[in-house]
């Protein structure tokens, strides 16, 4: 044998180990697709809560309610065709603001604005921050420099409260009631 065999090597493959990493690649980014196209079918929006239950459960936590809506619609002539009701109440640090209105994009402005007052006067390195967008609702909450802030949109109701770090739970506890303090939708449905 000369010093140019043409011997054929030992193992011979004609996919390489480029073609076999790519095919894995693909395959893993498509079932990551998968999952979270699942995943977005599945989760089922929230049903808005309407002014009258939230007057009621505000009452139930031993708050007096307010109806806000005159002076909402005295201070902008938009509000006036859009506001159907903002109930709320303030006590000692506590203030809670549920506004329904009679579309979706206003409870969204109004969720904006809570969020940007929220983000610009609290913002600071040391903060619990929480931020969750679905279907047809935004959550979003912060506790910094010892206050507790809250941004909801749901359709087309939107929720700005603010307490006291301490008194947070107060807040919760009307927010859980009415379903928009956690992901998805846990309220019961009857037929």
């Amino acid at each position: 044998m000369g010093k140019y065999s043409k011997r054929k090597p030992a193992y011979t493959s004609s996919v390489s180990t480029k073609s076999i990493i790519g095919s894995f690649a693909v395959v893993i980014v498509f079932m990551a697709f998968a999952v979270f196209f699942l995943w977005a079918l599945s989760t089922e929006p929230k049903v808005p809560a309407t002014s009258e239950e939230v007057w009621n459960i505000i009452e139930l936590q031993g708050y007096e309610p307010e109806d806000y809506t005159e002076e909402y619609h005295n201070a902008d002539v938009s509000f006036e065709l859009s506001l159907i009701k903002c109930v709320g109440f303030e006590k000692n640090d506590i203030c809670f603001q549920f506004f329904e209105f009679n579309n979706k994009d206003n409870a969204i402005d109004i969720y904006g604005q809570a969020y940007q007052k929220i983000t610009q006067r609290y913002n600071s390195w040391q903060k619990t921050e929480i931020s969750h967008h679905n279907k047809n609702y935004s959550l979003y909450f912060l506790e910094s420099m010892g206050k507790y802030n809250v941004a909801i949109h749901v359709g087309n109701t939107a929720v700005y409260a603010y307490c006291d770090s301490e008194n947070m739970s107060e807040i919760d506890s009307i927010l859980a009631k009415i379903d928009y303090l956690e992901f998805g939708n846990n309220k019961e449905t009857t037929e």
